[in-house]
């Protein structure tokens, strides 16, 4: 019993601080979640893997650091365990709404100011694939929605509504399973799974890793500069078909540069290894000088140092899991491989 208070008041410590926590097992919501104070977690219950046994899933919107997204399988003895939590961004607060249907399809509702982003996801094989969804759009101008199946890669849109209502049919590229965890909860980030490229179709794999990259975007792992990797196919390593490589650049006088380096490779057990390298130089000083004037510049001590940090990941399963990073390859070791 003293060990169970321990572990108790630990997590609500560290709910007080901002950082939620998903307990293994218990009874009902309030056993099993310690959202941070101030956040609301959005829940629903319902039979995900359709054994006869309600399920229960859970939401805490607005929070930036730690998993905020977890299922629980009910069990015999009327408890609740533990599936699997998830770092996903939900950054709608009050506008994030769950549901799940008859059929145990878990349905995830993200209201926005220009209309709603509805994902859809079923418990098979072990995991919760994602099966559907719809990127509405008809509180904006363009006043349209676009109905997705990724099962049958079918797509429907339509335009306007009323007497000028338009619906066009069309279909979508044969995509990989694709799990919960493995994108963002954007359509806005998700473009990629419904056009085909100009230069060809990605493959399974290029898919799966774009939405690593999309998931670290939306979950601010990666500094905003890294904006765009938009086919991280074009240019694999040489030597290793499974590694992709991106990198980004920025350089501001009178602010800072900023250099930053993606690696993404694909182990044998079927997991992910993600490096990260990013440096950061300075420039702040440059503002103060006048470079136009005839005296000697004297630049302050230390100017144009770089600040280089390293993170790693194991990506398993929708979830990162940082590790230790023990060396990283410069790009022109890189480019000896």
């Amino acid at each position: 019993m003293k060990a169970f208070y321990l572990t108790a008041l630990c997590a609500l410590s560290l709910a007080a601080w901002g950082q939620p926590v998903f307990e293994n097992s218990g009874k009902s919501l309030s056993d099993v979640c310690h959202a941070p104070e101030g956040k609301t977690p959005v829940s629903v219950q319902g039979d995900i893997n359709k054994d006869g046994i309600k399920d229960l899933v859970i939401a805490i919107p607005e929070v930036y650091d730690g998993d905020t997204f977890a299922f629980y399988l009910g069990q015999k003895d009327g408890s609740l365990s533990r599936f699997r939590s998830y770092e996903v961004l939900l950054p709608y607060g009050d506008n994030t709404h769950l549901s799940i249907t008859d059929a145990g399809v878990v349905r995830i509702q993200l209201d926005r100011d220009e209309g709603a982003d509805i994902f859809l996801f079923r418990f098979e094989k072990g995991d919760f694939r994602l099966i559907g969804g719809k990127k509405d759009r008809h509180k904006s101008s363009e006043n349209y929605d676009i109905s997705y199946n990724y099962l049958t890669n079918k797509m429907i849109r339509t335009d306007g509504s009323g007497g000028s209502r338009k619906v066009t049919n069309g279909d979508l590229p044969k995509l990989p399973v694709i799990n919960f965890g493995w994108i963002p909860l954007s359509y806005d980030m998700l473009d990629y799974l419904h056009a085909e490229p100009e230069d060809g179709p990605m493959t399974p794999d290029d898919i799966l890793v774009m939405g690593i990259f999309r998931v670290m975007q939306a979950n601010e792992m990666l500094f905003w500069h890294f904006c765009d990797w938009d086919n991280p196919y074009r240019d694999p390593r040489p030597a290793d078909e499974d590694s992709w490589y991106a990198e980004d650049d920025y350089m501001s006088p009178g602010s800072y540069n900023y250099y930053a380096t993606l690696d993404i490779n694909k182990r044998q057990d079927g997991a992910y290894w993600i490096e990260m390298s990013e440096s950061f130089t300075d420039r702040s000083f440059e503002a103060d000088i006048d470079w136009e004037s005839d005296e000697e510049i004297e630049l302050p001590e230390g100017a144009y140092e770089e600040e280089t940090s390293e993170g790693g990941w194991i990506f398993r399963d929708g979830q990162f899991i940082p590790q230790e990073v023990t060396q990283t390859a410069s790009p022109a070791e890189r480019s000896e491989d």
